[in-house]
């Protein structure tokens, strides 16, 4: 038998667990809780559109306003909400979470073919476990999906070098980066090539054998994205490149008008990406800053020299996984528009020397595993006596505590609709809670015995019950309790709503969009200012709504129906629910 073949026996049995815990801490929550925030629903009635309007190349959402990305997760999302016949939250959020787990399996085999078995497993329950990554994979967003290509791609040119010394045509590389482009456009090609291309510069491989290797990968990675480009330009036309140019352009270019008129926000410093960067991988951080107070400095600064030296003179896997770090991480600093899931194909590879590095605290530092384990468990012990009191006994109400710390409204409103959420005892609370206690009992008789590395592997289960606990019981609930379903549902139940009657002003100038009501109006929002309606229903902010008049009350009659506090904050804090008619001027009374 071959060495690879007996070497994927070996490394089989952990994969199988760990794509295991990586479809438990998923899949089972991601129905839970409706959508939240209004970028979940911006995608998710994409793919809304494709199902009722048949539209699958360029659909529109939010009136007439076009998708924003490219529309391979939306293909997914509309597909597995095929045999259901309608748009969920868990049919919207399944492609992160599958992407997720193919994630976790792929790393798992890479990092296990090139480093101990050892260091690949921390490795992967390190991503398993890291803020970032288990937040993106719970949710409709594109960014996961991305991460999932980007890190493949980077993984078979790896392997294209290390086998191939770049020989040959590697053709499932195009397909892969052609695959991320429709993800969310040029970047998912731009990004590994480059890594890929600093990588083969530091092994000391020619600048035109680069670029002539590299380049006719670009070009057939565009084959795929480029057929979807040229039929959605043929839908869309000036509007549709216009987007084009300010989503993969604009960004990088910083432009303010640009940011202003689509909305592209996010834009902050470049010390933003170092502190989310920290903040994604809690609850690591943590052990790493304990183990700033435990180790022993020298002192003694190694000259620049010896640094390059040792870098090239890495393994390839380090050197690579280290290069990856970099690049992306600068290539991620150059756009004004930053956000923290842009970082995340920084995630595998840095979880490698994390790995390596807590492996070595656990053998030469125990106090500090320890440590680490003490404030997990405190964490767990918290999670156990607040739930207890809140749910079983209704001993604390966080409602009251918003009228006594006002400094912290925001906050505290989100925690009283978690409250109010909250049903009483269930079966699921209680398996939950029974599984904490007991990961907090095993951990703290661990934590007081000599063998550190089960001390470490009791922390990261006990942390991922605590994980359950949180996106089984709490987090629906903070969901539910801040959604805009719940508005959408009396409205469309009182008062004789139909496809075509409810109208928004759909500019982002001037107004703030409710992506979280159009997706449960079933995306069926029309553009007041773009059709001129004769009647109908108007939803707008309370705010807004007096430039609405200013503009439009000498032509149209607005009658208050309703008046709701928006808890999703996706729009104005209070939402207003008009029926309206179009006034009869007197030129048009002479005419008839």
């Amino acid at each position: 038998m071959r060495a690879p073949t007996l070497q994927y026996f070996y490394l089989q049995k952990p994969l199988t667990l760990l794509l295991l815990i990586a479809a438990i801490s998923t899949l089972c929550w991601i129905g839970c809780g409706e959508f939240y925030t209004k970028g979940e629903p911006r995608e998710a009635s994409v793919a809304v559109s494709m199902l009722e309007k048949n539209n699958w190349i360029l659909p529109q959402v939010y009136a007439d306003e076009l998708a924003y990305k490219p529309p391979l997760t939306h293909w997914l999302m509309a597909v597995f909400s095929m045999p259901g016949g309608e748009v969920t939250p868990f049919t919207s959020r399944l492609p992160s979470a599958l992407a997720f787990i193919f994630l976790i399996g792929i790393c798992f085999i890479f990092f296990g073919r090139n480093l101990k078995s050892q260091e690949a497993f921390l490795a992967c329950l390190i991503l398993l476990t890291s803020f970032e990554l288990h937040r993106s994979a719970m949710t409709a967003r594109v960014d996961m999906l991305l991460t999932f290509f980007i890190i493949l791609g980077l993984m078979r040119l790896f392997r294209w070098e290390e086998r191939k010394d770049t020989r040959g045509f590697p053709i499932e590389i195009p397909i892969i980066l052609g695959l991320a482009a429709l993800t969310k456009g040029p970047v998912g090609i731009l990004l590994p090539l480059l890594v890929f291309g600093v990588y083969l510069l530091l092994l000391r491989y020619n600048c035109w054998k680069i670029i002539v290797k590299l380049v006719p990968i670009a070009l057939s990675s565009l084959v795929l994205p480029g057929i979807w480009y040229y039929l959605a330009y043929k839908t869309g036309g000036k509007e549709f490149t216009d987007l084009v140019w300010a989503e993969n352009f604009g960004r990088f270019l910083g432009s303010d008008d640009l940011n202003i008129q689509y909305n592209l926000g996010h834009t902050e410093p470049v010390w933003f990406n170092f502190v989310t960067l920290i903040a994604g991988f809690i609850p690591w951080c943590i052990l790493l800053f304990l183990s700033l107070f435990g180790l022993k400095y020298s002192g003694k600064i190694p000259g620049l020299k010896k640094i390059w030296n040792n870098l090239l003179g890495m393994p390839k896997i380090k050197l690579f996984s280290l290069v990856s770090i970099v690049v992306i991480f600068i290539f991620y600093c150059i756009p004004s528009s930053k956000r923290s899931v842009y970082l995340m194909p920084v995630y595998p590879f840095l979880a490698i020397f994390i790995a390596q590095y807590v492996l070595y605290l656990t053998e030469y530092h125990r106090k500090i595993g320890r440590a680490f384990g003490l404030i997990i468990g405190t964490v767990g012990s918290l999670i156990v006596i607040l739930g207890l009191l809140t749910i079983v006994t209704h001993t604390i109400d966080p409602v009251q505590l918003t009228g006594i710390f006002t400094r912290h409204r925001r906050t505290l409103a989100d925690v009283a609709a978690t409250w109010q959420s909250l049903n009483s005892p269930q079966i699921l609370y209680i398996v939950l809670f029974c599984l904490l206690i007991s990961a907090l009992y095993v951990l703290f008789s661990q934590l007081w015995k000599k063998n550190n590395l089960k001390i470490l592997y009791t922390t990261i289960a006990t942390y991922l019950v605590i994980n359950l606990v949180l996106d089984g019981i709490f987090l629906p609930a903070f969901k539910d309790g801040v959604s805009s379903k719940p508005i959408a549902e009396e409205l469309q139940k009182i008062y004789p709503i139909e496809d075509n009657n409810v109208f928004v002003m759909n500019n982002l100038l001037e107004y703030s969009n409710m992506y979280g009501l159009n997706f449960y109006f079933h995306n069926n929002f029309r553009n007041f200012e773009k059709e001129k309606p004769e009647k109908g229903f108007l939803l707008v902010g309370k705010d807004s709504f007096q430039k609405v008049l200013q503009r439009y009350g000498n032509d149209y009659s607005f009658q208050l129906l309703e008046m709701k506090e928006n808890k999703n904050r996706d729009g104005e804090k209070v939402l207003e629910f008009y029926s309206f008619k179009r006034e009869i001027t007197h030129a048009e009374f002479k005419m008839e």
